[in-house]
């Protein structure tokens, strides 16, 4: 377990490895890329043959990324005494019989150095083990929402990279975790990146911080939905899906009014059932607005093949575990996973609940993409009526475009098919007509929806009670899609 550093020696450590070259640009020269050894991309071979000189960069990747255990007297010649003696203080080192192992892996987050297990801690079935910077938590950092917050949670920290990420937008963090592991190690990495308002606490779920609100709260839990409980970073513990329903049915009384909570969670569709049904019922009488955005969705032979990929790299109890899977997903009728991501913001009031699958690999701002869809959904709020929606006066998304597909006719291009769509955040797209493209291109923030309508009529020769109700059902859900926007 790491130990934890004065700030005096954590500035030491850090720039140690700065000077030393083990930063992310150079690392990722130096290895050719920056990706970790693996059993499944065979690299093993290349990483060793790119750390092969005596240096002080390949002494630290050697320990650090490849999780190799050096002979001290050999490591002393590229390392100075002071910083290896640090290293063992911290417990990023252990001396046994003249070598010094590895303790941690150190990878490289958003600017931040950060400790966590080696991925051999899965080989070896450590259950405690503590995950470095994955795909999940990445991809759950980008969606977060980086305004002011005066009290930031982290649930279920890990190594802590969401809580150093938040610590830049919060007064205070606060990060818990179930395994003391993990909270040495947030702890350590926290202290290692000269981040100071970061609290971190043992505890399962919201248990450690009863009676404590916050703005947001950010969970990456485990959500596995297998038969096994080999891993507290991934295998969720309860029946299912049961304990993201648990979080979701919880959460709210943690957040201030206005606050955010954003999760990445996985879901079953059982037998005969609906795929939104299930997370529906989770949201019911939470007093919250909830916006789920299914992403994947695989079915049980798949999902269970993946999984065991994932989780380990000995393959001769592959088909007692892969029986095992099949049979727990048939006794309860699992007909899909789904996974995604589930953001509800507290607010009085009626709450609404949108529940969609999402087109794949967002882009852009996403934390400012939550935003302005829950403000989208607002100011339709605001506007419910027909009459005060004719009054606003929208206008086009900055990253609306509108892309018009031609085809070769007699010698000329003719227009075929015309798209608007996204180009940030989720790439919504809407096919048009020409005509519905003149009446859309006419919202520029100072024209009302009733002038467009009215101006729309005129070029259909149309009445105008005709089209108006099909213009704002489009505004509407263009609006809502986040085409149109307020000014």
């Amino acid at each position: 377990m790491l130990n934890p550093l004065s700030v005096e020696n954590a500035r030491t450590l850090r720039a140690f490895f700065e000077q030393t070259g083990y930063n992310e640009t150079t690392l990722r020269k130096h290895l050719g890329a920056a990706e970790l050894p693996s059993a499944h991309l065979r690299n093993r071979a290349r990483l060793l043959d790119r750390t092969s000189a005596p240096t002080p960069l390949n002494t630290l990747l050697r320990w650090f990324w490849l999780g190799l255990p050096q002979e001290r007297d050999s490591a002393a010649q590229h390392i100075p005494a002071a910083e290896l003696a640090l290293m063992l203080q911290a417990g990023l080192l252990a001396a046994d019989d003249g070598m010094l192992a590895p303790r941690a892996m150190l990878l490289h987050f958003d600017g931040f150095l950060v400790a966590s297990d080696h991925p051999t801690a899965i080989e070896a079935r450590q259950a405690e083990m503590v995950l470095w910077p994955n795909p999940t938590s990445k991809f759950l950092a980008r969606f977060a929402v980086k305004r002011r917050s005066r009290a930031t949670l982290d649930l279920g920290t890990g190594s802590g990279i969401l809580s150093l990420g938040a610590a830049a937008y919060s007064d205070t963090v606060v990060a818990t975790d179930l395994n003391q592991r993990a909270v040495a190690c947030a702890q350590f990495n926290a202290r290692l990146n000269a981040v100071e308002n970061v609290e971190v606490l043992a505890g399962d779920c919201f248990a450690p911080v009863q009676g404590r609100t916050f703005d947001l709260i950010l969970s990456n839990p485990p959500f596995f939905i297998t038969p096994q409980a080999d891993y507290l970073f991934c295998d969720n513990p309860m029946e299912l899906d049961s304990l993201c329903r648990r979080l979701v049915k919880e959460g709210p009384a943690y957040l201030n009014e206005g606050g955010y909570m954003q999760m990445l969670c996985e879901w079953a569709q059982i037998k005969d059932q609906p795929w939104e049904e299930r997370v529906a019922e989770w949201l019911i009488d939470t007093g919250c607005d909830a916006w789920v955005m299914k992403g994947v969705t695989q079915d049980p032979e798949e999902y269970a093949q993946h999984r065991i990929r994932e989780t380990s790299t000995d393959t001769s109890g592959d088909n007692a575990r892969y029986a095992e899977y099949m049979g727990y997903y048939r006794h309860r009728g699992v007909e899909a996973i789904h996974s995604g991501v589930l953001v509800m913001r507290r607010r009085s009031g009626q709450n609404f609940v949108r529940i969609e699958e999402v087109p794949p690999t967002p882009t852009g701002n996403l934390g400012e993409m939550i935003l302005s869809t829950f403000a989208a959904h607002d100011l339709l709020r605001e506007n419910s009526t027909d009459e005060n929606l004719l009054l606003l006066a929208p206008r086009l998304a900055d990253h609306a475009r509108l892309e018009q597909i031609c085809r070769p006719v007699n010698g000329q291009w003719q227009a075929e098919k015309l798209n608007l769509r996204l180009t940030t955040g989720f790439a919504f797209h809407v096919a048009l007509q020409p005509l519905v493209a003149d009446f859309l291109v006419a919202f520029d923030g100072t024209r009302t929806v009733a002038a467009a309508i009215q101006q729309f009529a005129a070029k259909a020769g149309a009445p105008i009670a005709k089209v108006q109700p099909e213009c704002l059902s489009m505004v509407r859900k263009l609006v809502e899609r986040g085409f149109l926007v307020g000014v």
